[in-house]
């Protein structure tokens, strides 16, 4: 079928898209033109088609005079102002000094069954209009919904925004792959997120990401990790298997652990286990008494040798991975307020743990304000598109979370 309906993420602004008839976006887009637009709001619900009956350019501050408006008649002037208006006192214009293009709508047809699109993507999406007066209450394309409703790509690479074609992918064991499909997949999220930090500038987030993640009054880390001045050699790796410490092997059998993202600088070692719509293992596979918070710190202190070392566990909401952050905190407790009973909880590891500085929990949502803040503050353009993806695909993740 002809896929004549432009799709738009638009959880931000949907409400005053549908008030007034208006839409802008950072100009250029790449967009194909197509007779028919909807806007996807919080969940990937759609409630309207329209068609674009006209469009202009406004840079900043988006305050357009009377000449540039002097084509449309008094009423859809109106709409233009007030749009203008509400979009500064609610989202904003999140690339400030770029200039906007401004589409001015007219209403196709009203879809009281709202559908839903499948999957969340970021960005914009191409479906038929057969698709969306066909009453089904999803519409799916590039793969299929399980019996339990989740969404799975048929090619795994259509779940990633960035690098889709690294070398590593196809390296990676066949149920790694496969995980990657789902659209709840921590692997896509994880690497969504950390290979877009990757692209851009650190002293665009370094600073935001180690607060929200170590830096926490909550859980008060032993030792803060400076902010004020970007370290040297900062990396960020993902999936890496780390060897066991010699004395574990010594005293019970235990395999190699697979990291999911490890941030290393001259001075600390930050490892992150990511969660999305789940809870952390209690139990290893060769021992049914370690969790997999107590095997990543163990594995990680022995890993940092010399540098401090901090340990994060990563998640949507607490609900959803409650005894990771009731474990978390168990051992932030221990750390910061009884070491000696900590390295006890550690058996044979109880001489090497000194560097440990801090364990906590940060979220998913925290990636949202910082990508939002990069699309704000960086003036490369590249850069711009990368943050701005990412802000987009995270919102729809975690709106798809409130809603499911």
């Amino acid at each position: 079928m002809n896929q004549n309906v432009l799709t738009l993420p638009a959880s931000g602004t949907c409400k005053i898209i549908y008030e007034h008839s208006i839409h802008a976006f950072p100009h250029p887009k790449p967009y194909r033109a197509t007779p028919y637009v909807a806007f996807r709001e919080t969940g990937g619900f759609i409630g309207k088609l329209y068609t674009i009956r006209d469009c202009f350019i406004l840079i900043p501050p988006y305050n357009p005079t009377s000449g540039d408006l002097t084509r449309f008649d008094l009423k859809t002037q109106e709409r233009i102002l007030t749009y203008i208006r509400d979009r500064k006192k609610g989202f904003g214009f999140e690339k400030q000094g770029q200039p906007y293009m401004f589409w001015v709508l007219d209403q196709e047809i009203t879809l009281p069954h709202r559908p839903k699109v499948k999957p969340h993507t970021p960005g914009h999406q191409y479906f038929a209009y057969e698709d969306f007066i066909s009453r089904e209450p999803v519409i799916t394309k590039n793969g299929t919904v399980s019996k339990t409703g989740v969404f799975e790509y048929d090619d795994f690479r259509d779940n990633l925004l960035i690098d889709k074609y690294n070398p590593i992918l196809p390296a990676m064991r066949n149920m790694k792959t496969k995980h990657l499909r789902s659209e709840n997949s921590e692997d896509a999220i994880t690497w969504n997120v950390f290979k877009s930090l990757q692209q851009i500038n650190p002293r665009h987030w370094y600073p935001e990401l180690i607060s929200k993640g170590i830096n926490q009054t909550k859980y008060s880390p032993k030792q803060l990790v400076p902010t004020d001045q970007l370290p040297h050699n900062l990396t960020i790796n993902l999936w890496q298997t780390i060897k066991p410490p010699s004395p574990l092997l010594d005293n019970q059998p235990e395999g190699p652990t697979e990291v999911d993202v490890i941030i290393e600088s001259e001075k600390f070692v930050w490892f992150i286990e990511a969660k999305f719509k789940s809870d952390i293992a209690t139990k290893t596979t060769h021992n049914h008494s370690r969790n997999q918070v107590l095997r990543n710190i163990d594995v990680g202190s022995h890993y940092a040798k010399g540098k401090d070392f901090y340990f994060s566990l990563l998640i949507l909401e607490d609900a959803l991975s409650s005894i990771g952050v009731s474990t978390v905190e168990t051992y932030n407790r221990q750390l910061t307020s009884n070491t000696h009973q900590f390295q006890r909880d550690f058996l044979h590891r109880s001489n090497h743990l000194s560097n440990v500085q801090g364990i906590t929990v940060f979220y998913w949502n925290d990636f949202v304000e910082i990508f939002k803040n990069c699309m704000q503050e960086l003036e490369d353009d590249f850069e711009q598109l990368i943050a701005a993806r990412a802000f987009h695909w995270m919102t729809e993740k975690v709106d798809q979370m409130v809603i499911n």
